[in-house]
């Protein structure tokens, strides 16, 4: 044995209680016996009142506020100055002003030459919820059990002995109750057929309860009542029972059933419920309410349903809603509430006032559902009905809509608006070269410049695609709108960035003016619509004012594209054939088609008036189509019937060369008609060519692999990087006719004239010159080594007969 001396046992013990101070969960403090003040505190005591080891040394439980009932201190430090204190429940306040249930005890012992008091609280808040949750629900169970108008009742299973019954069971039976509670259901007679009681009970021992066993029951005076039963076992104080429901069903089968239902209705519906007397006290609540409103039903129970008010309403709105109440017993509408957590919501309430027999008023239900979703859905959707969802500006329905109330208010005020059309100047080349997000990206940029400049009660509106119109409302004068139309065509001398790009573009605008130049909205946005053309026509990136001579213009447009339509379901299109020479041999050496269209009232549509209205409608696919299968057609008649020439030229529009197939359905044509692919030559714009992605590149070198030559069109016209054209499978520079009226007079002409020459002959290319008109042109361009001509010098456009001749 090892001899341990006092005062190292001392030491042991004070370690064991310094380590159990420490670390016990419960808050333990020690306090001096004489004054209350604290000399020390665990971990714990820190941890349940917020206070720090330093706060709480040296002052009284008091002065640190910890007590949650006034005045409480001096007596529990009276208390323990004459003995000990053992849990006792006290209610203590943290730090933080919350409060919590503790339950103390107190032990006095000295420390040293002080007396001192050790003090350990337990926080029991959790455990005194839940005793009141308990003591709710086994009130709940209580009142349930006995204001339930069905029959119930709990026996013992040993012996089915009752040990307790409702109001319910004994009308049913025609017992007491105390009679029930002396007695067996089997000593009362209450089965009128013991092999139903046999089979319930069979049935309770497979599935654990039964639910809706059909069985006849005798009462007291030998009736027999059909009932309902269901039955659930219980444990009560150790002994096995079962709690069996009995509902009488004998007159009011189809009544009981629409009371069930009603009462599943009434805790599954989405919709909350809320009953109340003629006092209006809520006095019934589903769980729908609890969900939306965020009360519970304790706690609705006994309001009023001003429980739910908002503010938002004022007095006559609920005047006007108990009138039509009083009077029709009936109101719908939609009302504004407010939930637990002070969040305001919009709901559709329907409130029914409830009388009985008698007529007299006993209760009103009001049945309400949340439609926030709904709302908020309805704002979307009004939202996306009313904005374009690329740039987020109000749409043409919008638009509309705010030009027809800017013209009410112009008539009634006298004061002047205006309508600005803007549209993009060779957006699609962008959106073809760049892509679709690098146009979406520039639209957005355009978008948002566009609302800076203009006016706060100004609106801009996008109609689709590269089309913009602007409201401008409040003008004082009609130079107004020019001035703002100005503005707004200086905001895109500035490049806007698209991703990785910068991109410069310019608008064309028409403007127009109301009342001046329409009075309805139709009228104001085809004439800013015309005007926008006219700047088209002009030049582009730039303002024009809306003329009356534009309205005709405009019809006389749009009839041309209606008759555009049908030119080639009525054979009003037609191919004309210009001849090539060589100026070495001074031979034919080929063809270019160009396509003519001989209206009856029109009479020869000129090709630039309608083939920039088939590229804006789409009809230039169908029309290329047609015009490269007559073409090829002819030729291949030619190739039968003729000396060979030279191929056949045709123009290619830049949507045809996007075509996914365009390479297949060439090589159809030639081989439908007997042509070798040097048959054919396909003039591309200097423009379109100069734009194309890697995609159009792959298109190019696919035709050149077919055999087909590919001529550059309009040559000098575009903006023609070099170091780009070099790598386009050419065979032919047209050198364009613009260049071609001033030779050899001109300068400036003959100098752009020898430098295209200059260039093809040095990437090996044959260079053809187009509009040829007189002889001094042609010794100019033979002079310089231009190696093939095409104009009215030599030929005019011939039909196909005319030609072969």
């Amino acid at each position: 044995m090892i001899d341990i001396s006092d005062r190292e046992a001392l030491r042991l013990s004070e370690g064991r209680f310094a380590s159990v101070f420490a670390q016990c969960p419960d808050a333990m403090i020690i306090a001096s016996l004489i004054d209350g003040h604290i000399m020390d505190a665990n971990q714990a005591f820190v941890e349940h009142t917020g206070l720090s080891i330093e706060e709480v040394i040296g002052k009284t439980p008091t002065e640190l506020d910890l007590w949650a009932v006034p005045g409480i201190g001096p007596k529990v430090l009276q208390q323990l100055q004459t003995g000990n204190i053992h849990n006792l429940e006290i209610p203590f306040r943290r730090k933080n002003g919350r409060t919590f249930s503790g339950l103390m005890s107190a032990q006095p012992f000295d420390q040293g030459s002080t007396p001192a008091v050790l003090v350990v609280v337990r926080d029991i808040t959790a455990l005194k919820q839940a005793q009141q949750q308990l003591q709710l629900s086994e009130e709940k169970f209580a009142k349930a059990f006995h204001a339930a108008p069905d029959g119930l009742a709990i026996t013992r299973q040993q012996d089915g002995m009752l040990l307790e019954v409702n109001e319910g069971f004994c009308r049913i039976t025609g017992y007491s109750e105390r009679h029930c509670l002396e007695h067996s259901t089997f000593d009362l007679g209450i089965w009128a057929d013991l092999s139903e009681r046999s089979r319930l009970i069979e049935q309770l021992k497979q599935h654990g309860v039964v639910h809706g066993f059909r069985a006849r029951l005798r009462n007291v005076n030998g009736s027999i009542r059909v009932c309902e039963l269901s039955s659930h076992p219980l444990l009560i104080s150790g002994d096995a029972c079962l709690l069996t429901i009995s509902r009488d069903i004998t007159e009011s089968q189809l009544m009981q059933e629409k009371l069930h239902l009603a009462a599943t209705v009434f805790e599954s519906t989405a919709e909350g419920v809320l009953i109340t007397d003629t006092d209006q006290r809520i006095s019934a609540v589903n769980r729908a309410f609890t969900e939306i409103t965020g009360y519970s039903e304790s706690e609705a129970i006994g309001q009023t349903p001003r429980l739910l008010a908002s503010g938002q309403h004022d007095s006559a709105f609920y005047a006007s809603m108990w009138h039509q109440l009083t009077a029709e017993g009936h109101w719908q509408g939609e009302i504004s509430n407010r939930r637990k957590n002070g969040e305001l919501y919009p709901s559709w309430l329907t409130v029914s006032a409830v009388r009985n027999k008698e007529n007299l008023l006993t209760h009103f239900v009001a049945v309400f559902a949340d439609i926030s979703s709904l709302k908020h859905a309805q704002a979307r959707l009004d939202y996306q009905a009313h904005h374009d969802p690329l740039t987020g500006l109000p749409n043409r329905t919008l638009f509309e809509s705010r030009l027809q109330s800017a013209l009410l208010h112009s008539e009634e005020s006298g004061s002047l608006g205006a309508v600005l059309f803007l549209d993009l100047d060779r957006f699609k080349h962008i959106n073809d070269s760049l892509g679709h997000p690098v146009g979406d990206l520039l639209l957005k940029g355009i978008a948002h410049r566009l609302k800076e400049t203009l006016r706060d009660i100004d609106t801009v509106a996008r109609l689709g695609g590269d089309e913009f119109i602007v409201l401008l409302p409040g003008l004082l004068q009609p130079s107004d709108a020019k001035a703002i139309a100005n503005k707004l065509l200086a905001c895109f001398s500035t490049p806007f960035e698209a991703g990785e790009h910068e991109l410069y573009i310019s608008p064309s605008i028409g403007s127009c003016v109301f009342p001046t130049d329409g009075t309805d909205v139709a009228t104001l946005v085809k004439n800013a619509d015309a005007a926008m053309y006219r700047s088209k026509a002009q030049g582009r990136n730039r303002v024009e004012s809306y003329t009356r001579d534009l309205t005709e213009q405009a019809s006389e447009r749009i009839a041309l594209e209606q008759e555009l339509r049908r030119a080639l379901d009525r054979n009003q299109l037609s191919l004309a054939y210009q001849p090539k020479i060589s100026l070495l041999t001074h031979t034919l050496v080929g063809a270019e088609a160009l396509i003519r269209w001989s209206h009856p009232t029109f009479g020869e549509v000129p090709p630039e008036h309608f083939i920039t209205l088939a590229e804006e409608n789409g009809m230039i696919l169908q029309i290329g189509d047609w015009v490269l299968e007559q073409a090829c057609r002819q030729m291949g008649a030619w190739r039968k019937t003729c000396t060979p020439f030279g191929p056949m030229s045709v123009n290619l529009a830049g949507d045809q060369l996007r075509q996914p197939n365009l390479v297949e359905r060439i090589e159809q044509l030639l081989t439908d008609n007997g042509l070798v692919p040097d048959c054919l030559q396909l003039e591309i714009t200097e423009n379109f060519i100069m734009s194309q992605t890697q995609d159009a590149l792959a298109v190019l070198h696919k035709l050149k692999q077919l055999g087909v030559q590919l001529a550059i069109d309009d040559f000098g016209t575009g903006y023609s990087s070099l170091s780009y054209l070099k790598r386009m499978p050419l065979d032919i520079l047209k050198i364009d006719q613009s260049f071609i009226r001033g030779l050899p007079e001109d300068t400036h002409d003959a100098a752009i004239v020898r430098a295209i020459i200059a260039l093809g002959r040095s990437m090996q290319l044959t260079v053809i010159a187009e509009g040829v008109e007189t002889r001094e042109q042609q010794q100019f361009l033979s002079e310089e080594g231009c190696e093939q001509i095409q104009g009215y010098i030599i030929s005019l456009p011939l039909q196909p007969d005319e030609f072969r001749e």
